[in-house]
Order: C-alpha cells, then sequence, then structure tokens
C-alpha cells in the first residue's frame, strides 16, 4: 500500500513539473497582465510612468501624482503557440497535437482616490500569475497531465504618502485566492487495460507586498522603484483515482507547496519635450524559487523539494510616449 502512495505522489509531482515547465514556456507570469495599459509598452518604464490607475499595482507610490479620483479597467488575451513534435525515442502512443484552448483571456482593473495633498489610497484587481492548459485525453504526455490550472487572482488596496517635493512612497497588500486544478491519466496495472485518472484540486490563501518608492530628482524626471515580495501557496488534497484496478488509497494526503517569487523593479520616465517622453526599466525575478515544489504525502513519509531547475529573470526595457495631440 505504501508503495502505491509512492507512485501516485510520484506521478502526481512529476506531472506537475512537467505542467509547470510548459506552463513557463507559455509565460506564467506577465508583467504586463497586472494593467490594461502596460502591454502596449512592453513593460518599458512600468514603475516609473504613474500616467495612470494602474500604477496602483506597479508602483503604489505613484498614485501621489493624481490630483483627482481615476479608475482604468480593460482586457487582453494571450495567445499560446504550443505545437510540439514527438521524438524517436518516445515511450507512450498517442497523438501529438498541441494544447486545445490557445487564447487565454485577462483583466485588471485599477482605481485611486486623493483623500488630501499628500495622502492616496487605491485598490487593483487582476490575475497577475497563471495559467490553465488542455490538452487531448489521447494525447502522448497524457500521463504527465491532460488539464492543469494554476491560478492566482489579486485584490490590492494600497495607499501612498507624498513625503516632499521629490520623494513619495507607497504600499499595498495583494490578498492572493491560489487555486491548483490537476488532471492527469493514470496506466493500469497490468498494463493493455483501460487508462484511470487521477485528479487533484485545492485553494490556498496567501498575501504579497507591494512596496514602491517615487523619486523626481528634477523637474521633468522621476524614477521608479518596486519590490514585490515572496509569498508561498501551499495546496493539499486527497487524490482522487477512478478507473484504474487498484485498491483504494487511505491517508494518501498530498502536500505541494509553491512559491511566488520575490522580484525588484526599476525604472525612469524622463519628459523630453512637450511631447515626447523616454522610458527605460531593469527587473529582477527570482524564478528559481518558482522552480522548487515542495512534496509532502500523509502516511508515505515523502517530504522532499522538486527542482525543476529555473533561472532568474532579468529584464531590460526601453520605449517611448509620443502625444499625437493633446486631447
Amino acid at each position: 500500500m505504501s508503495k502505491l502512495i509512492r507512485i501516485y505522489a510520484a506521478l502526481l509531482a512529476l506531472g506537475l513539473l512537467a505542467a509547470g515547465t510548459g506552463v513557463m514556456a507559455g509565460a506564467l507570469y506577465f508583467p504586463e497582465m497586472s494593467s490594461a495599459s502596460e502591454s502596449s509598452y512592453a513593460g518599458a518604464g512600468m514603475v516609473a510612468r504613474a500616467n495612470d490607475a494602474g500604477t496602483v499595482f506597479s508602483n503604489p507610490a505613484g498614485m501621489t501624482r493624481f490630483d483627482e479620483p481615476e479608475m482604468m479597467a480593460g482586457g487582453i488575451g494571450v495567445f499560446i503557440p504550443a505545437d510540439f513534435d514527438t521524438g524517436p525515442n518516445k515511450t507512450a502512443d498517442g497523438s501529438s497535437r498541441g494544447i486545445n484552448k490557445r487564447i487565454v483571456p485577462a483583466g485588471s482593473f485599477a482605481y485611486v482616490r486623493p483623500l488630501s495633498d499628500k495622502l492616496k489610497v487605491g485598490v487593483s484587481a487582476h490575475n497577475y500569475f497563471g495559467l490553465a492548459l488542455d490538452w487531448d485525453d489521447s494525447w502522448i504526455g497524457r500521463y504527465s497531465s491532460v488539464n492543469v490550472a494554476v491560478l492566482a487572482p489579486q485584490v490590492q488596496p494600497t495607499v501612498a504618502y507624498k513625503v516632499n517635493d521629490w520623494l513619495s512612497v507607497g504600499a499595498g497588500a495583494a490578498l492572493t485566492l491560489g487555486y491548483l486544478k490537476d488532471k492527469m491519466r493514470v496506466e493500469s496495472i497490468p498494463p493493455g487495460g483501460d487508462d484511470g485518472k487521477l485528479r487533484i484540486s485545492d485553494t490556498d490563501f496567501a498575501v504579497q507586498y507591494n512596496l514602491g518608492v517615487m523619486l523626481e530628482p528634477w523637474e521633468h524626471t522621476r524614477i521608479g522603484i518596486r519590490y514585490l515580495s515572496e509569498t508561498d501557496l501551499d495546496f493539499e488534497d486527497d487524490p482522487d483515482v477512478s478507473g484504474v484496478a487498484l485498491p483504494p488509497l487511505p491517508g494518501a494526503k498530498l502536500d505541494l507547496g509553491v512559491k511566488m517569487p520575490q522580484q525588484v523593479h526599476a525604472a525612469i520616465h524622463h519628459q523630453w519635450n512637450d511631447k515626447l517622453a523616454l522610458l527605460g526599466s531593469v527587473g529582477w525575478e527570482e524564478f528559481s524559487e518558482f522552480g522548487h515544489v515542495q512534496v509532502e504525502g500523509d502516511a508515505t513519509g515523502i517530504n522532499t523539494s522538486l527542482d525543476a531547475d529555473f533561472r532568474d529573470v532579468w529584464h531590460f526595457g526601453i520605449g517611448t510616449e509620443y502625444q499625437y495631440k493633446p486631447r
């Protein structure tokens, strides 16, 4: 019985890592998803722009630039080309088709309200982290996963304070509801019969802290710095196994721990003249921690950290804004 539980735990953990690797290739994190306006900038200058209400998440300190309430809402669609070819050394039979759902929708909402000349508050809502992938039940990787969803919608209340003419600070608490669902096929034992199914799903609550600073050392130049803290999502569920000739697995609860990585971004926005602005940015995100999945199994003694060998991410951006007409 213990051996069977270990088999299921290993299958599930490997399936999640395999799915996670594919998801990362499809970009599980999009900084531009935090605001409807960021996609047009490809993230360049994101934490220094503060031109719209999206600054509630991209840099809460930027809210001090608003003298009147402002709201922004919008949506984008992410297209995922995830076709693949099987290699000559494949060990399973099945279709080599790509994913069924290729377009993943995403939306965001942000609102800023001044309380005084110096104090501003705001709120944002978005699904900054997550993706959902779905394959045919007969595809060749069905023993890793046929359907996986990892989502973390956030609602973030924020506050910002203008310390003086050149320094503003801001902070927010991103209230995160993590959701995990994974389905995979289980090969029959002994082989040759119909495949079984294994399912898990769970939710978890976490808080991610969003801290920002806005510097305006010169009249037409502002510099933004923003730190997003690391947080843990801990998913727990009893694997639901059906359609396969194996005994029940009492006490086979799995505990999977996933880290949402810490991030540091810095950017500059310089107003060159009345119409033209120049933007630049740099960022670091500790995705090596996201690749570490902590796996524990009740009644098995399993307690290990699996490493998908993800690397930390550095990204750089340059951009321009041009005001074609005053309105």
